[in-house]
């Protein structure tokens, strides 16, 4: 069985699809607005505004849950003094966007950690992603969650 198109039919074919594409994009930002927030929030860390860094947090978890990470993770390794970005990895379910973002971490304990900082991105046009997991793996390191 052959299919057969004419130009014109061919024509709309694609710009059905090319709609339907560009809507499974619509309020969900490109990669680098991923990276940027995750920037902002290693760099409200490194000036110590705990309750900025709580900002990039989801609500999955309690901004107790999360400030107790945040002091758990500064006590074990110390602070930030360089951070990497290795990988991304980006995505798209039904309900939003996830982000993968892996990065290599330097304290000033001396510790190299690898972190991988997952965002979430909803569907809705007016929001921002946001840090749903932050997992952290150093020599001696034990995650408090």
């Amino acid at each position: 069985m052959v299919l057969a198109f004419s130009y014109k039919q061919l024509s709309v074919l694609l710009s059905v699809c090319m709609i339907l594409l560009a809507g499974c994009t619509i309020g969900s930002p490109e990669e680098s607005v991923a990276h940027k927030t995750v920037e902002e929030f290693y760099q409200a860390i490194n000036q110590q505004d705990v309750d900025k860094a709580l900002a990039y947090f989801s609500s999955d978890r309690s901004p107790e849950q999360w400030r107790s990470h945040l002091e758990h993770v500064q006590k074990s390794l110390g602070e930030i003094e360089k951070f990497t970005l290795r990988t991304t990895e980006v995505n798209t379910v039904l309900s939003g966007r996830y982000y993968i973002l892996e990065y290599v971490v330097t304290y000033d304990s001396g510790k190299v950690a690898n972190e991988v900082v997952v965002l979430f991105d909803t569907v809705e046009t007016d929001d921002m992603p946001l840090i749903v997991s932050r997992v952290i793996s150093a020599d001696g390191y034990q995650p408090l969650f």
